[in-house]
């Protein structure tokens, strides 16, 4: 799933770590009970402290993805496939490199 919240547009200035759009708890619940594998969103992170979203998409599996940019361009693609490649290091997270293949 991409989250497009037009967020992306602040990156450069303090307010894109500072006044990002946050997830409720309620719709990461939401997301885990679709079985969504992987969100991904083009803000710094889907929550802020104490972290209680990223806590239940982790224990869930839900791999994150943030600081996506230039999701306008798949607002009115028919469908389109995400490809992720991060770094293959033992770690809680990694950079990556995230493409869209629009079909």
């Amino acid at each position: 799933m991409i989250l497009y919240t037009g967020h992306s547009q602040y990156f450069g200035q303090d307010t894109y770590f500072t006044e990002h759009p946050v997830l409720t708890v309620e719709f990461a619940e939401l997301l885990v009970r679709k079985q969504v594998k992987m969100v991904g969103m083009d803000m710094p992170s889907p929550d802020k402290y104490p972290f209680e979203v990223h806590k239940c998409l982790f224990h869930n599996r839900v791999l994150i993805i943030e600081n996506l940019t230039n999701l306008d361009q798949l607002l009115h693609a028919e469908s389109f496939e995400i490809i992720a490649l991060p770094l293959h290091i033992r770690a809680d997270s990694s950079v990556a490199r995230v493409i869209a293949k629009v079909k």
